[in-house]
């Protein structure tokens, strides 16, 4: 009598399955997640045949002035691109409008950083900085990555997710075939890469910014509107920026103060780290327009987002972080034996995941709740404070100092945004 149950009990569980697939959000995550673990595979054989073929100290310079770039990427823009996503994300007749206005905040802006970093910053990395690498670099990320990334977020802020996904892998595969011609062909310097580096960003944002156009409309532009959003973009940029300086500020400190190889060997550590959690940024940046779309009921609406993606990413973070203290000695296998110490590096990371995963849930609630202010004051306060035990810890303990000032400023902004959010709940509640 069971018999005639068991296909229609079947069938139920395979419309349920291909209804849950179906979800625009599942679907925008599988999308984000299949292009960011083909991005993950190309950028760690990138970085395995770099390491190798620089080695520690030549590996070391690219990482010091990435380091720089990356605390300076968020200012190049200053936001635009994060206003676009919130502003086209409620209104959608805007995107072709915000998406022009970000292209051209990106280039002005980008060429005053890249004129910074070369001019200000690599004097402060000493012999180990190079004004041609910090040049070269800059330009290629703060000009064209830039715009790369302003046009994946085009299609994050519809949530035509796909594309985003088509982007990131050309611009990852562009560059691991920059890789093998530079290992091919050049003579194996940092001052050679970054040449090769740069031609294949730049060939791959030209195509990028068309294909984009032509999917959405041709880039418009509007001075008066720029100057009127400027301010809202400002908090974007700075939160970007100050999270950047507290992820790579070490690497930064540590090639100022450190030993001669260090840096290389935590680079190498803390890029595993970096590649492992592809799975909770996708996550991330999945959800962005959910949650500015959440947020227009307040905290309430973006901590109900983030909770729903807890119980999914804090597991997934607890299990990164015992994969890397198990596997850490594989590092040595794949980047060689010039590489042992980043085995016992990578073991002190194994706690990072969880605190990384809960600090992006809680300041993506809180940005996308309106309170971009009060996230980017708290992420400068982090990079301040990681600025500060990195000069205290770093001359005395090297790279075990920066491994140090990682966790407490993570745990000190994780403790930030926790209490921002709690207060701001509070106050919701007793003015309604």
């Amino acid at each position: 009598m069971h018999e005639p149950l068991a296909p229609s009990l079947w069938e139920g569980m395979l419309n349920q399955a291909r209804s849950f697939l179906q979800r625009r959000g599942v679907r925008g995550f599988s999308h984000v997640l299949t292009g960011n673990m083909l991005v993950t595979l190309s950028q760690a054989v990138q970085f395995l045949l770099l390491a190798r073929v620089l080695g520690p100290l030549e590996f070391g310079k690219i990482a010091a002035v990435a380091s720089v770039a990356s605390v300076l990427t968020p200012f190049s823009g200053m936001g635009a691109a994060n206003v676009m996503i919130m502003r086209a994300s409620r209104n959608p007749g805007l995107l072709q409008l915000y998406f022009g206005n970000a292209l051209l905040n990106a280039v002005v802006t980008g060429s005053l950083l890249t004129t910074l970093a070369t001019l200000g910053v690599t004097p402060f990395l000493g012999a180990r900085g190079s004004t041609l690498i910090m040049l070269v670099f800059c330009l290629s990320e703060l000009i064209f990555s830039k715009m790369i990334d302003i046009c994946w977020q085009v299609f994050v802020s519809n949530e035509r997710l796909h594309w985003t996904s088509i982007f990131l892998v050309a611009q990852s595969f562009a560059k691991l075939a920059a890789v093998v011609l530079f290992m091919a062909f050049g003579e194996h310097r940092a001052s050679i890469w970054v040449w090769w580096a740069m031609a294949s960003n730049g060939l791959v944002a030209a195509w990028i910014v068309r294909t984009t156009a032509g999917r959405v409309g041709a880039p418009r532009f509007d001075a008066r509107l720029a100057r009127s959003e400027f301010s809202q973009g400002i908090p974007f940029a700075i939160g970007l920026s100050a999270k950047g300086f507290y992820t790579d500020a070490d690497k930064v400190f540590l090639a100022r103060y450190g030993a001669a190889q260090s840096v290389g060997m935590y680079t190498v550590a803390f890029r595993v780290v970096q590649m492992a959690l592809v799975p909770i940024k996708a996550l991330s940046t999945a959800s962005q327009a959910r949650y500015f779309r959440a947020g227009e009921a307040g905290v309430s609406g973006t901590l109900q987002v983030a909770w729903r993606l807890a119980r999914a990413v804090i597991p997934m973070a607890l299990l990164l972080g015992l994969g890397f203290y198990v596997a850490a000695p594989l590092i040595t296998w794949v980047t060689g034996a010039q590489y042992a110490e980043s085995t016992t590096i990578l073991r002190c990371f194994a706690g990072l995941p969880v605190l990384l995963a809960a600090q992006s849930l809680l300041g993506d609630a809180l940005a996308g709740s309106g309170h971009q202010k009060c996230a980017a004051m708290l992420q400068v306060a982090a990079a301040g404070l990681t600025c500060v035990l990195c000069i205290m810890l770093i001359p005395r303990f090297d790279w075990r100092g920066a491994v140090a000032a990682s966790y407490l400023s993570q745990l000190c902004l994780m403790a930030g945004l926790a209490i921002a959010l709690q207060v701001l709940r509070v106050r919701a509640g007793q003015s309604s």
